[in-house]
C-alpha cells in the first residue's frame, strides 16, 4: 500500500518535494499507518465537495474504532450506516478503503483495530474497489492473512463481490448487529421436489449460485453448463409472488422475511440425464412426476397401455409389491383424465407390467418412469396452463411451454402445436390486470420483426410468475442478445 498512497496520495500526504527515492522507510510507512488525530483533507486527491465527505467518513471511523468521542444521539450502527452510505458514492469508494487500511495499520488498541478490520469484512463484501487500488488492496489482504482472521474473511468476501457484484443494499439492523458480533451465519432451508427439504448454512455474502452449485454436488453434478440448468425459486406470500433467483443475487437480501420460501427445481434440460446418484434419480423423479399428474406433460386418454406403464413404474417406486387399490390406480392417472380413461382396461393393463417389471427395485422403477416420460410432448419445458389466449383456434385452456429458446402453445386434447415464439424476437412484455373482479391477470407478448409485429396475450393466475421466468431464462440465455422491455 506504501506504493499506492507514493502515486495517488494527495501531494500534501504524500511528503511533498520527495520521490520514490527520496521517502525514507519511515517517511513511507506512515501514510498508511494509524494517526489519533483526524484528517483535514482526502488522502486521495478529490473535487472539493467529495473531500468534504472524505475528512467526515474517516471522522465517522474514527468515531466507529473508537478512537473519537460519539455524537451524543449517535450509537456504533449510526456510525456504521452512515460510512456505508457514503461508500455508495462511487467517486468515495477508494479514499474509504485507503482511511479503514490506514487505521488498522499499526493501531496501539487491538479492540479498536479489530472494530475497523470487521468494518473492512463488510466493506469487501459490499463494494468493490477501482482497478487501480485492486491488486494493492489483494496484497494488502494478503500479507495481512496470516495474523489476522478478518483479513482472510475479507479477501473472501473482496472475490464474491467482484464475481457476483457485491451486496450494495444496506443490511437491516439486526443482521449488522450480528455481523459485528461474528454471528453471520444462520440455517437456510431449500425445499426439494418431493417434499424433501435441504438444510444449508449461508452467511451475509452468500449468493443463490453458490447454494444451487451446493445442491448440485449433492447430486453428483458437477459440469457448470449442467449446473446451470438448475434454478432457485422464490415463494413469497404463499405464492402472490413467485419468481427465479439470479445467481448472483444475495439471499439474506431476498429470503430474511418469515413469509418467503425457497424451492430448488430443474428449469433447463439440455444436458443428457444420467443416472448414477440417488438424490439425483429421486429428484429429477419427483417433479417430473408431479408435471405428469398435473397434466403437464399430455398423455392421450386413450393411450391405455401407455398409462398403464406409468402407472406400475409410480407403483414400483413406492416399494408397494401389493396389488393397487382402486384409490391407488386413481391416483397415478393425470388429473385431467381420471374421468376420461378406461380404468378396468388400465387396471388390466397395469396388472400385466407389475408382472413383467417385477424385478425392478424402487430406484430402477423411478429411472424407468422418467425415461418413458421424457418422451412426451413438452418434456423439457416449464408448463404453464393458460386458461385463455388470444388465438380462435384455440378455444380453451391450452398448455404454455417455456424453454431457454421458445414459448410454445399446445392443445392439450389433440397435442397439435399452435404457436412457437423465439425467446430472442420478444420485444416487450405486459402484465395485464384481470379483467373480472376474480378473474386471473395476463400476459401481453409483443414479439417478431419491426416489418412484421406479433401480439398474443394469455390468462392464467402465474402470469406474474411467466413474465419472470421468461425474462429470466432470456437474460441466462447466450442467444438472446437485447432485452425486451417489461411492465
Amino acid at each position: 500500500m506504501q506504493e499506492f498512497a507514493l502515486r495517488y496520495f494527495r501531494k500534501s500526504q504524500a511528503l511533498p518535494g520527495q520521490t520514490d527515492e527520496g521517502a525514507t522507510g519511515k517517511d513511507t510507512d506512515s501514510l498508511v499507518q494509524y494517526t489519533k488525530a483526524p484528517i483535514q483533507e482526502s488522502l486521495l486527491s478529490l473535487s472539493d465537495d467529495v473531500n468534504k465527505l472524505a475528512v467526515a467518513s474517516f471522522l465517522a471511523l474514527m468515531r466507529f474504532m473508537g478512537d473519537q468521542s460519539k455524537p451524543r444521539g449517535k450509537d456504533e450502527m449510526d456510525l456504521l450506516y452512515e460510512l456505508l452510505k457514503l461508500c455508495q458514492e462511487e467517486k468515495l469508494r477508494d479514499e474509504i478503503y485507503c482511511q479503514v487500511i490506514k487505521q488498522v495499520t499499526g493501531h496501539p488498541r487491538p479492540e479498536h483495530c479489530t472494530r475497523g478490520w470487521s468494518f473492512l469484512s463488510l466493506l469487501t463484501g459490499c463494494f468493490s474497489p477501482s482497478t487501480r487500488l485492486m491488486p494493492y488492496l489483494t496484497k494488502f489482504l494478503q500479507d495481512s492473512g496470516p495474523s489476522q482472521e478478518l483479513a482472510r474473511s475479507s479477501q473472501e468476501h473482496l472475490q464474491r463481490t467482484v464475481k457476483y457484484g457485491g451486496r450494495r443494499w444496506m443490511l437491516p439492523p439486526g443482521e449488522m448487529k450480528a455481523f459485528l458480533k461474528g454471528q453471520a451465519t444462520r440455517l437456510l432451508l431449500i425445499h426439494l421436489p418431493g417434499g424433501v427439504d435441504y438444510k444449508t448454512n449461508i452467511h451475509t455474502f452468500t449468493v443463490a449460485a453458490e447454494v444451487q452449485e451446493e445442491l448440485c454436488q449433492q447430486m453428483g453434478i458437477t459440469e457448470p453448463q449442467e449446473v446451470q440448468e438448475f434454478t432457485l425459486f422464490l415463494i413469497k406470500e404463499k405464492g402472490k409472488l413467485v419468481r427465479p433467483l439470479r445467481p448472483a443475487e444475495y439471499l439474506n437480501s431476498v429470503a430474511a422475511d418469515q413469509d418467503v420460501s425457497l424451492h430448488s427445481r430443474r428449469l433447463g434440460w439440455e444436458t443428457p440425464l444420467h443416472f448414477d446418484n440417488s438424490i439425483y434419480i429421486s429428484t429429477h423423479y419427483s417433479q417430473v412426476l408431479r408435471d405428469y399428474l398435473q397434466g403437464k406433460l399430455p398423455v392421450s386418454a386413450k393411450a391405455d397401455a401407455q398409462l398403464a406403464r406409468l402407472a406400475a413404474l409410480q407403483h414400483l417406486s413406492k416399494a408397494n409389491r401389493n396389488t393397487p387399490s382402486e384409490q391407488d390406480l386413481l391416483a397415478y392417472v393425470p388429473q385431467q383424465l381420471q374421468r376420461q380413461v378406461n380404468m378396468a382396461s388400465i387396471k388390466n393393463l397395469m396388472g400385466q407390467e407389475l408382472r413383467q417389471l417385477g424385478g425392478h427395485s424402487p430406484q430402477e422403477a423411478q429411472i424407468s418412469f422418467i425415461e418413458a416420460v421424457s418422451q412426451l410432448p413438452l418434456f423439457g419445458y416449464t408448463v404453464y396452463v393458460a386458461l385463455r389466449v388470444s388465438m380462435q383456434a384455440l378455444s380453451g385452456p391450452a398448455l404454455l411451454g417455456l424453454n431457454r429458446q421458445h414459448l410454445i402453445l399446445m392443445d392439450p386434447s389433440s397435442q397439435n402445436l399452435y404457436c412457437r415464439i423465439a425467446l430472442k424476437s420478444l420485444q416487450r412484455l405486459h402484465l395485464l390486470s384481470p379483467l373480472e373482479e376474480k378473474g386471473p391477470p395476463g400476459l401481453e407478448l409483443n414479439y417478431g420483426s419491426a416489418d412484421n409485429p406479433q401480439t398474443i396475450w394469455f390468462e392464467l393466475p402465474q402470469a406474474q410468475e411467466l413474465l419472470y421466468t421468461t425474462v429470466f431464462l432470456i437474460d441466462s440465455s447466450a442467444s438472446c442478445t437485447e432485452w425486451p422491455s417489461v411492465n
